[in-house]
Parts: C-alpha cells; structure tokens; sequence
C-alpha cells in the first residue's frame, strides 16, 4: 500500500542530488552564446598576485545589440552603427575569448569601466580621443530626438 509518508523523491543527505545556486549560475552562463571566461593576474590585498577568473559578454556581429561586457546587459543600440561610440569598445584578440557567438568584441560605458573590470591599462590619450567621440555622438543623438518632435 502506497503512503504518502514514504515517498521521498530526494533523499536530503544524498550529495549528489544537491545542486547549488552557484552550480546553477555557471550552467546557465554556458548556455549563453555571448559569454566567456579570461584569467588576469590580479594584485591582492597583501600584495600577492594572484590569477582571478573574469566573466566577460561578447556581443554579436553587426545588426545584434550591444551587450555590457561585464553584466551582460543588452542594450537598444546596435552593432555596428554610429551608437558604437557611445561605448568603449574592446577587442579581445588575445585567443583566450572562446564565447560560442564567435565575437570577441566587448562593450564598454568607459574605458574606466574596462580598466576596473579586465585589471587593465588605458592611456590618457585613449580615453582622451574616446570621451571626444562619445560627446559627439551624444551631441548627435540629441539633435536627431530633437528634429524628431
């Protein structure tokens, strides 16, 4: 006879039935296309370095939306087209980016959010050159919204 008392489909001391919340994260990020992992040697806090894994987002090939590189956030704007400028745009052509879109390219809100998030380096020019396009395509945008209405 069937009770109810009996059934337990999941044993609770069986480690093996147990899936964390992290174990869950990491496999729904490999079902992503766009996304990918890189390693960067990283100074801690005792001055030791040590080689950190970073998660990174590609987006695709021109036509598909921009996506943040470190959050994965789509955004509105395109592959592409003139938008690119609002963002810093990155590609990684060291081989180690293996995202199964097969992009490279990351996107960026500054070079100041790349630099925080790869632990690299920008110049002064670089950004300097980048902040003078991404006013203007900023300056662009509001004449087009303007001459819209």
């Amino acid at each position: 006879m069937y009770q109810d008392e009996d059934y337990n489909p999941i044993d609770p001391n069986d480690i093996d039935n147990e899936i964390t919340k992290e174990q869950i994260i990491e496999q729904s990020k490999r079902l992503d296309r766009g996304y990918s992992s890189v390693y960067r040697m990283v100074q801690r806090e005792d001055g030791e370095f040590k080689n950190k894994k970073i998660d990174i987002y590609t987006s695709g090939d021109g036509g598909s939306r921009i996506r943040n590189a470190e959050t994965g956030e789509y955004y509105s704007y395109l592959v592409g087209s003139n938008d690119e400028y609002i963002f810093f745009k990155v590609g990684l052509s060291t081989g180690e980016c293996r995202s199964a879109n097969g992009s490279n390219t990351l996107f960026y809100s500054s070079p100041h959010h790349y630099m925080s998030h790869l632990h690299a380096t920008v110049s002064d020019e670089t950004i300097f050159e980048w902040e003078k396009n991404h006013n203007a395509r900023l300056a662009e945008m509001r004449l087009e919204k303007k001459s819209r209405y």
